[in-house]
């Protein structure tokens, strides 16, 4: 079994149902796995104080964390409290960490790959999702790592080299629409601001402790 814990903000003023949405997705497109336990941190529950008990409450060392939620250089963070500090991450150095949040690679993921963590995907910039009406693009193209890794069982090079393709497919076909250029221009910054870190072979079975 691999242990998966998804922090989401659907509580956030401003992306909340953003948030939701990628969580949805990213269950929906699990949920045919039965190899997965999954656990869910939503809103005011997403604080270090949960996120600790929760990974103490794993039967594996090894897990994924997923963070649905605002970043920056240093941290992952709801309107009212921080979820990941980069002084306080001993918890997660046995994990996947996978995040589309605005500038966590720049820091956050260095020092976490520094603790152990076996791989990091983060944003080295600021990543946007302006447009409602698109949102299932945006989501679609921004979990689709995930979604290979856990479902595929391929390397997450692989995985990560999957969701770039989907972001240059998505990219062209909106570039092709003159109404949606300033959507595909999103998109690519989103695509450029993704980096990977750690070890690019780990595989879902390499998760499963030993």
């Amino acid at each position: 079994m691999i242990d998966v814990i998804v922090g989401y903000d659907d509580n956030d003023s401003e992306l909340g149902g953003y948030f939701e949405l990628s969580f949805k997705e990213f269950e929906d497109a699990c949920s045919s796995v039965n190899d997965l336990n999954v656990t869910s941190i939503a809103g005011l529950d997403c604080t270090q104080e949960v996120l600790k008990e929760t990974v103490d409450s794993l039967d594996q060392n090894r897990f994924v964390f997923v963070g649905l939620l605002h970043g920056n250089d240093e941290q992952l963070l709801t309107d009212n409290d921080v979820f990941v500090d980069v002084e306080d991450i001993d918890h997660l150095s046995n994990s996947f960490f996978f995040s589309p949040s605005c500038s966590t690679a720049n820091k956050l993921g260095s020092e976490l790959i520094d603790k152990g963590c076996l791989c990091f995907i983060g944003c080295i910039r600021e990543t946007y999702a302006t447009y409602e009406d698109y949102y299932d693009i945006y989501i679609k193209c921004e979990t689709e790592c995930l979604r290979c890794f856990l479902v595929t069982g391929v390397s997450i090079e692989s995985s990560y080299n999957q969701m770039m393709s989907l972001f240059d497919e998505q990219i062209a076909l909106l570039s092709e629409e003159n109404d949606e250029i300033l959507v595909a221009m999103e998109l690519i910054g989103n695509r450029d601001s993704f980096v990977i870190m750690g070890n690019r072979e780990l595989r879902k079975s390499d998760l499963v402790s030993s």
